[in-house]
């Protein structure tokens, strides 16, 4: 019969595989891992504790399973599906915890918190606390969410660690604990309650939170953002390509602006493309032809782009006439933005091909890029007719020199009444969103086609083929179109916006990871264009892990053997001489014990004769030449039982 204890432990383990299985939508998950947890407690399997190096091959092979297979078989929308190679090391650490309770030792009362004990609670409260709880786990107390497997791990945690030790106390210091959860609820309310007006009193000391802009792409531009968020340095594409692949990547364009002061897409029919618009490459990649309506001031180049976010959006540089990738559609849908969008194959890297052309082809006039939000009036019009020219080129330098002279900032302190008016009309300093919007509407004013564009703009090369895109990177820009018919690119926004860019700087430990990351990907393609090569280092590297633990498990096995052969000999040794000197058998006592308790009737040659062999016992017992050291305290065992015979002859009868 298990411990108390090791009951409490074998159910956390339990509740853990549960927690895992919830989140990662795999009930595989949760029956094995109970009936793995079960079998250890009940010590019904017998296995070795696992070393660093069967630690290494197990995460590793969970890693590689993960990313070969998992991906394959997860259900569809469940995040190991996008990131199989982080479940298969969640579940490769689950299994660790399993191996180290069935290789634990009995648990000594004695001690506070054993070894192996501690491992297990230790990576197990981490993975509870660090993996989100399955919606349909959780549990409202008072109105707060709570995750019920997360909360019945740590009662379990806590109730392994002093089940065995406080005995039939247990109950009783367990009734310690109700009033302290009880009141738990209580005063969690009570501060909710008193945060209130503590914050809003802080508030009207710190400057208005509608001051700031969250940063980074959204399909719809706000400009009358409610928080601030410090721009992340997270990158979010690898691009790679043999040429630069242009300062911009579009996400959308938009043409309304509503009252909100937010960019949406006017009303428009879904645009869908599928494998009957496109061509089947080589590479088994399908290429779509894109409507190119804008004239790029960059020659043409092919590159890849890599999204390392987990959204679907694909992004590519103005003047784009084809998009590869292996995804059997791609659409854009004004009902959420008018971004393309793209159905990767389950389990594929969402990486897609831009080829860019120059040879546009011009769109005739759409009057939603002329129009005007209800908030435009004589004041703003009479400021944007002040940069018109008898040219569109001319009215669009004149605008674009205004804006880019004026101040970039983050943070902006507009009339909250009229915030665009204070923004154009008084020069106030202002994001990039801003800028364009300007640009935009002023154009329009003055009679010409523009749109705004939103997306990244690529300002860190770290290889001569390979560039980085970052959260930090979104942008707004603006196209306009001339007489006939074509799209240009301008970036209304001030030069000053490179300060922002020095105070965010990459760290060259994130840039060094994602050049070795780009390194490592492309050798990956290069193994994968040959199915017969990619087949034989898919398996060959299962076979290869299978062999490492094998063998390093079959080594930990055969040292284990050697330990208890060579633990048998030298206990066979031991017993032989405490039946020879008819001594008491005392576990406790060391050879320098018995040594002080010898009995005084013996003579000294026996006396002697044993001193010796217990010296050499003692000074042989753990040599690194087991051989030669059984060898010789044998022999001084064969002396001393010798000695010990004569002496027992010679005494009177």
């Amino acid at each position: 019969m298990m411990s108390l204890g090791t009951m409490c432990l074998t159910l956390f383990i339990s509740v853990l595989s549960w927690h895992l299985s919830t989140s990662m939508e795999l009930p595989i998950v949760a029956y094995a891992g109970t009936a793995l947890s079960l079998l250890a407690g009940l010590k019904l399997v017998t296995v070795e504790r696992p070393t660093w190096g069967l630690v290494f091959v197990l995460l590793a092979t969970g890693a590689f399973m993960g990313n070969q297979i998992l991906e394959d078989w997860a259900i569809e929308g469940s995040w190991p599906q996008d990131n199989g190679l982080g479940a298969g090391l969640v579940i490769g650490l689950l299994i660790y915890l399993l191996w180290v309770f069935a290789a634990r030792q009995s648990e000594k009362i004695e001690l506070a918190l054993d070894r192996d004990t501690q491992t297990i609670l230790v990576i197990g409260l981490l993975l509870l606390l660090l993996m989100a709880p399955a919606e349909q786990t959780i549990i409202f107390i008072l109105d707060e969410r709570i995750g019920l497997l997360t909360l019945l791990g740590i009662l379990l945690a806590s109730l392994s660690l002093l089940a065995d030790r406080v005995g039939t106390q247990l109950v009783p210091r367990l009734l310690l604990f109700v009033p302290i959860l009880l009141t738990v609820p209580v005063f969690n309310s009570l501060l909710e309650i008193g945060q209130r007006p503590v914050i809003a009193a802080i508030g009207t000391l710190m400057p208005n939170p509608s001051n700031f802009t969250p940063t980074g792409f959204s399909p719809s531009q706000q400009l009358s953002s409610r928080s601030f968020l410090r721009p992340s340095s997270r990158a979010v594409m690898r691009i790679r390509g043999e040429q630069y692949p242009g300062r911009y990547l579009v996400g959308n364009r938009l043409s309304f602006l509503d009252d909100e002061l937010v960019w949406r897409p006017t009303v428009r029919s879904t645009q869908l493309l599928t494998t009957l618009d496109a061509e089947l490459t080589e590479s088994s990649d399908w290429r779509y032809p894109i409507e190119n309506d804008v004239v790029s001031s960059y020659p043409p180049s092919d590159y890849t782009v890599h999204n390392l976010n987990s959204d679907y959006f694909v992004f590519m540089s103005p003047g784009t006439t084809h998009i590869s990738g292996r995804f059997e559609e791609m659409s854009r849908d004004p009902t959420y933005s008018y971004v393309w969008t793209a159905e990767f194959d389950r389990g594929a890297d969402r990486r897609w091909r831009v080829e860019t052309g120059s040879n546009p082809q011009p769109s005739e006039l759409e009057q939603q890029n002329l129009l005007l939000p209800v908030f435009w009036d004589d004041s703003l019009q009479a400021k944007a007719e002040e940069f018109r020219a008898t040219q569109r080129t001319d009215t669009v330098s004149n605008l674009v020199n205004y804006f880019t002279s004026r101040r970039y900032s983050l943070s902006t302190n507009f009339d909250p009444d009229q915030p665009f008016h204070d923004f154009f009309l008084n020069d106030r300093a202002a994001y990039c969103f801003w800028f364009a919007t300007g640009a935009t509407l002023a154009l329009r004013a003055n009679g010409i086609p523009s749109r705004l564009v939103s997306g990244y703009a690529i300002n860190e090369q770290i290889s001569p083929d390979m560039w980085l895109v970052r959260n930090r990177d979104a942008h707004s820009w603006v196209e306009w179109q001339d007489e006939d018919g074509y799209w240009h690119t301008v970036d209304p926004t001030p030069a000053s916006i490179e300060s922002f860019f020095g105070g965010y700087r990459s760290s060259q430990v994130s840039q060094w990871y994602h050049y070795l990351a780009g390194q490592w990907q492309a050798l990956i393609d290069w193994v994968l264009e040959d199915e017969l090569i990619a087949n034989l280092v898919r398996y060959g590297g299962v076979l290869i892990l299978i062999f490492l633990f094998t063998r390093e498990y079959r080594r930990l096995r055969g040292e284990r053997q050697s330990l208890n052969n060579r633990a048998r000999r030298w206990q066979k040794l031991w017993l032989r001489f405490i039946q020879k000197s008819n001594l008491p058998l005392q576990p406790s006592w060391t050879a320098a014990t018995y040594a002080d308790n010898l009995p005084g009737s013996w003579s000294d040659d026996a006396r002697g004769a044993v001193l010796r062999f217990l010296d050499a016992y003692s000074s042989n017992r753990f040599s690194a030449n087991d051989e030669a050291a059984i060898e010789t305290v044998e022999k001084s065992l064969d002396s001393c039982i010798r000695a010990l015979s004569e002496s027992r002859s010679t005494l009177p009868t």
